[in-house]
């Protein structure tokens, strides 16, 4: 949150039982913008909010009672806003405290693979097979290297100018968390490169917690024969997944999200969540859409 809270700050607010034991966390980004207090998502960030600290194995209706509670326990401490705005992770599939307090709620999609205790060929097996012949053409002609973040963006410059479209990731933030976390392996970077002229025709931006890997950014160079070296990277980057989850973080854009449907994931619901408590907010949002939301 440090690195990617570039503008305002962040904060957590927390939910104990009577003995102190945690119950929830909620973390949020507030900032300042033209006189109104935001509570966003940090740019660069694809989950953030509510997360439970369950006891023992609760039975459905228990753990469903827990949830209310401690959800409404932690928006409640939120400190004074205008606007809340932010993205759940997969694991909250529980909104109904949201709702009943007037919260707006949309539905979002991942792909998610559980790579946990599936062998190679378990996972191989999964993949579209017009994909698994992109793989093994790629293969033959490619291999996969580590490079580094200067490598990796000047590449992802001349990716997307040549796709004449501006380039989605914010280069300060993925600098510093590539600095901040490749020392101990929670970030690296990868690329796709061809065996004879050594140019890089596809790289890959992954992050990683205790839980999950998440292909954070990507980009492929144009040629007039797909090479299949994107595919090759991701399932490279699967293939050799320590987590028990690989996450894709998202995507809604149909062409993304058919390439990603392709390995085999699982097609998981998270949620957006927002409320605006500014009337005069509420007004200026009718007629002007603000650079940071999307809903």
């Amino acid at each position: 949150m440090d690195i990617a809270c570039t503008k305002g700050d962040w904060d957590v607010i927390i939910a104990q039982d009577a003995d102190n034991n945690l119950e929830g966390v909620l973390v949020y980004h507030i900032r300042k913008y033209r006189g109104f207090t935001l509570i966003l998502m940090p740019p660069q960030t694809f989950y953030n909010g509510i997360y439970f600290h369950y006891r023992d194995n609760p039975k459905a209706h228990s753990k469903i009672s827990f949830e209310n509670n401690v959800t409404n326990r932690l928006l409640s401490q939120l400190p004074s806003h205008d606007l809340y705005y932010q993205q759940y992770g997969p694991q909250i599939t529980n909104n109904l405290p949201q709702l009943w307090s007037g919260y707006n709620i949309s539905t979002r999609y991942t792909y998610l693979i559980q790579t946990q205790n599936k062998s190679e060929d378990e996972l191989w097996a999964q993949l579209k097979t017009k994909t698994r012949n992109k793989i093994r053409k790629a293969i033959s002609l490619t291999e996969v290297i580590t490079i580094d973040f200067d490598t990796f963006w000047t590449h992802c410059e001349k990716a997307f100018a040549i796709k004449k479209q501006d380039i989605p990731f914010n280069k300060s933030i993925l600098s510093k968390a590539y600095k901040t976390f490749s020392i101990d392996g929670r970030c690296e970077i990868k690329a796709c490169i061809n065996i004879k002229s050594k140019k890089i025709l596809a790289a890959t931006y992954m992050t990683k917690d205790a839980y999950a890997t998440y292909y954070v950014a990507g980009y492929y160079l144009s040629e007039k024969n797909d090479s299949g070296a994107l595919s090759y990277l991701l399932w490279d980057c699967i293939k050799n997944c320590d987590t028990q989850t690989f996450d894709f973080e998202g995507s809604m854009i149909k062409p993304v999200e058919y390439f990603f449907r392709a390995f085999g994931g699982q097609l998981t619901p998270h949620y957006k969540v927002w409320k605006i408590n500014s009337p005069l907010l509420k007004l200026i949002t009718k007629f002007k859409k603000l650079p940071f939301l999307d809903w």
